[in-house]
């Protein structure tokens, strides 16, 4: 099973300032490029709209 073509798009998701959602062990991560302002700002964003839905 090979993976490169994931990797590859979360890559360009990443590069371009988009949010990755990634598996661990017990539930799934969101991810981003940390050094990216923009990125950050739309993972606080997304974790404020699902605070307001529980």
């Amino acid at each position: 099973m090979s993976y490169k073509i994931d990797i590859e798009n979360c890559l360009a998701a990443l590069q371009t300032g988009g949010l990755i959602l990634y598996p661990t062990d017990t539930i799934w991560g969101i991810g981003c490029d940390a050094t990216n302002e923009a990125a950050i700002a739309k993972i606080y964003a997304l974790k404020k709209e699902l605070m307001k839905k529980v």
